[in-house]
């Protein structure tokens, strides 16, 4: 047999008889429309409830900041990535402080005590909600595939912007403040 022959044949049978490592590379994935595929919340629908509690034990809802431009940030403290983020969060958070804006972290740490840590070493002065064991109903309504994701939400509780891995834009936080004066006058 021919190398070339051989390699063609070597690459057939790779194909008809994938492998995990072609799994992960997701070489035999599904493809469906974005909406029925991702699970969780979408651009242009009503953001999910979050409510729990606050990493020092207060009651926090997401409602309670309707009427406001909300970033919903979710991180954990083993994440890099999501570390990284912070000073454009706090950025955001300072630029927009005497506007109807504010920021709502949502912890995915076991361990209460490390995402404290990260919250007074990093400087976080926005709350965080503490999500604990995978069973709790924040995960349910919000399947976070990747971390960190932030979405951004209007004055009317409506997702506009998912980030995964990326900051949101200044700009993108500013585009939502004519939302709030439709609600004023509701």
């Amino acid at each position: 047999m021919t190398r070339p022959l051989a390699l063609l044949l070597l690459l057939a049978l790779t194909l008809a008889f994938p492998t995990a490592g072609c799994t992960r590379m997701r070489l035999f994935k599904r493809t469906e429309p974005a909406r029925t595929a991702a699970a969780g919340p979408q651009v242009g629908f009503p953001a999910p409830e979050i409510d729990g509690e606050d990493l020092f034990g207060e009651p926090i809802k997401l409602s309670d900041y309707r009427g406001q431009v909300v970033m919903v940030t979710f991180w954990a403290s083993w994440c890099k990535p999501c570390r990284d983020l912070i000073p454009h969060e706090r950025q955001l958070a300072e630029r927009f402080k005497d506007a109807p804006f504010v920021v709502l972290g949502v912890n995915f740490d076991d361990d209460i005590v490390k995402a404290r840590r990260v919250v007074s070493i990093h400087g976080i002065a926005w709350r965080n909600v503490q999500t604990g064991g995978d069973d709790h109903s924040i995960k349910k309504r919000w399947p976070i595939e990747a971390l960190p994701t932030t979405y951004l939400i209007d004055a009317q509780g409506i997702v506009r912007h998912i980030r995964v891995g990326a900051p949101v834009s200044q700009e993108a936080v500013q585009a939502l403040f004519p939302t709030l004066e439709t609600t004023r006058r509701e």
